[in-house]
């Protein structure tokens, strides 16, 4: 795990190097099974466009809904996404999100008495949309997919995703 956290504070500390004309953000995304909460960097590509790149933790705790009967971890990702207002002034925007997690999933299988730890490599992509509260601060919801695209031990849940978030822009 210590190879994943030097990574995260490497991209980290990259994010927050770079030109200030480059807005910073802070998320925080909700989902019945944890909390996602990313800080990054936004670029303002047209007067109703936004591109964003972003690193942080995903939290989970998915109880027995995964393929084990007691699914907890923890991991570091990174992502990119892009939102566009319906105009120039509108606050309603649509976009698309892409997130790569590096999780450490603990789990424990009631029916044959065993516990272990799975290492996977989650895809997230979801479609959002937000409304902008002020200046500052947007709420949004997102669907998409859990992938699991790379699984070092047991299987572990994958599967549809609802998150609600809240970003603040600076």
């Amino acid at each position: 795990m210590s190879t994943r956290i030097t990574a995260f504070f490497l991209l980290v500390v990259a994010l927050l190097a770079t030109e200030s004309t480059i807005a910073q953000t802070a998320e925080v995304q909700v989902y019945p099974a944890g909390v996602i909460g990313v800080i990054g960097l936004d670029k303002q590509v047209n007067d109703r466009t936004t591109g964003r790149v972003f690193a942080g933790i995903n939290i989970t705790d998915r109880r027995d809904w995964g393929e084990q009967d007691d699914e907890t971890g923890h991991g570091f990702g990174l992502g990119v996404s892009m939102d566009r207002t319906l105009s120039a002034d509108s606050r309603l925007w649509f976009g698309t999100r892409i997130d790569l997690w590096s999780m450490a999933i603990d789990w424990t299988n009631d029916t044959l008495n065993i516990e272990g730890e799975t290492d996977i490599w989650v895809l997230q992509p979801t479609v959002r949309a937000g409304y902008r509260l002020t200046s500052t601060l947007d709420l949004s919801a997102s669907l998409g997919a859990e992938i699991n695209v790379s699984t070092d031990g047991e299987p572990v849940g994958e599967g549809a995703i609802l998150l609600v978030g809240l970003r603040w822009t600076r």
